[in-house]
């Protein structure tokens, strides 16, 4: 047990019913989400929700770079403008942890997330991708730079903003702490749901790290809800609620730091009305992230869209974009709608002979609006950077693609 100035409970925030009830409406709507598209749609898509996270926790970080330059460093075409390469760099680096981490739980690992392993893992696999200029940190008591070290827990100790982390002798302990209450067999049920709100801002309380503490608790979160079962598949993403509240997101996370406030604020040393208004705010933007994307992948509201795009390249009313058959849609909704289907399929979905159907084939493929694993596999659902605002309208922000 910690001597009472270095506790950071309470760990759980006070349970009340509308708490309860809208950390489970989170955890259905999000099972309803999963299953809304057929599974090869879905890893598209969820291939695509790794960029706009990238995109997104960067943004929070207040390092902005493009949707179009994050596409074109995944190809790995990198900017000649040093400052926009490293942007690129960060952006990758955050896609490839991402899918690090979902290949993990999909090889079928029991994955140790509340460890300080994984912890230091993320962190690692993050800072060993990005330019060593990521890793240049002033020093918090001396006008000098000191070098981190990818996946080391900090050996400074730091003060951020109003708040006095852990002096870095005790992170271990901290750590192990943290590790032992939300990992715990009695997490269970709606608890471990809410757990993943709590553990989000006790993590950023810790500061295990010199710096990138913010985009290790966003991946660490992610992966916590993987293990809980409420992930949906990586068809939301609370990075782009948070960015788009980053304010409230930022402050609700100070303010969880602080002390117990009075007799009427739990009975540790940190504040308990505070950490239930985080959670509250946590799950409220999961709940709005998911039924945003709910909207935009309703069958029917997505036939439409790619409808819709494919009528101005027919119309010519892209610039730039050369044209597509009007009768393109056919083939794309169908693609999108099963996943995909096989070659020989096309020329009854647009009506026309093989000699035109080989040719619009082509087409998709070099636009990369369908993909193919070889000249005679199935077409596959993709979702290319120049789609996406037509596609999926909002999922950037208006004007940054």
């Amino acid at each position: 047990m910690f001597d009472r100035p270095t506790q950071m409970e309470p760990l759980f925030p006070r349970e009340s019913k509308s708490l309860v009830e809208l950390s489970m409406k989170v955890y259905a709507d999000a099972a309803e989400l999963a299953g809304m598209v057929h599974p090869i749609t879905r890893d598209e898509i969820a291939r695509l929700l790794r960029h706009i996270n990238s995109y997104y926790s960067n943004r929070i970080e207040g390092e902005h770079t493009t949707p179009s330059d994050i596409e074109r460093a995944i190809k790995k075409e990198y900017s000649a403008d040093e400052e926009k390469k490293r942007l690129q760099l960060l952006s990758v680096a955050h896609i490839e942890v991402q899918k690090k981490i979902d290949e993990r739980f999909d090889s079928g690992e029991d994955v140790p997330v509340c460890s300080s392993e994984f912890l230091c893992w993320i962190h690692k696999e993050f800072y060993e991708r990005v330019p060593d200029s990521f890793l240049k940190i002033v020093h918090p008591d001396r006008d000098q730079y000191i070098t981190m070290i990818p996946g080391e827990l900090r050996k400074e100790n730091v003060v951020v903003g109003n708040h006095v982390p852990p002096k870095w002798e005790c992170l271990p302990d901290f750590l192990n702490h943290f590790e032992k209450k939300y990992s715990s067999n009695s997490v269970y049920g709606h608890k471990k749901l809410i757990a993943a709100a709590a553990s989000h801002q006790r993590l950023t309380w810790i500061h295990p790290f010199l710096d990138g503490n913010g985009r290790v608790s966003r991946l660490f979160t992610y992966a916590y809800m993987r293990m809980a079962a409420i992930e949906s598949h990586g068809l939301w993403t609370l990075s782009r609620g948070f960015a788009r509240k980053s304010e409230d997101y930022k402050n609700m996370l100070a303010d969880a730091d602080s002390e117990r406030r009075g007799d009427y604020d739990g009975r540790w040393n940190l504040s308990e009305k505070a950490l239930t208004e985080f959670s509250t705010f946590f799950f409220e933007v999961a709940e709005d992230q998911i039924s945003f994307m709910q909207n935009l992948l309703s069958l029917d509201g997505l036939h439409k869209r790619i409808e819709s795009y494919v009528n101005r390249r027919a119309d010519e009313a892209l610039p730039g974009e050369s044209v597509l058959r009007p009768e393109t849609k056919h083939v794309l909704t169908e693609v999108m709608m099963r996943g995909k289907i096989a070659r020989g399929e096309v020329p009854r979905l647009i009506g026309l002979g093989e000699r035109t159907a080989t040719d619009l084939i082509k087409q998709l493929l070099e636009e990369e609006l369908v993909i193919s694993e070889s000249h005679r596999a199935p077409l596959q659902f993709h979702i290319p950077a120049k789609v996406v605002g037509y596609y999926f309208p909002d999922l950037y922000p208006i004007g940054s693609i």
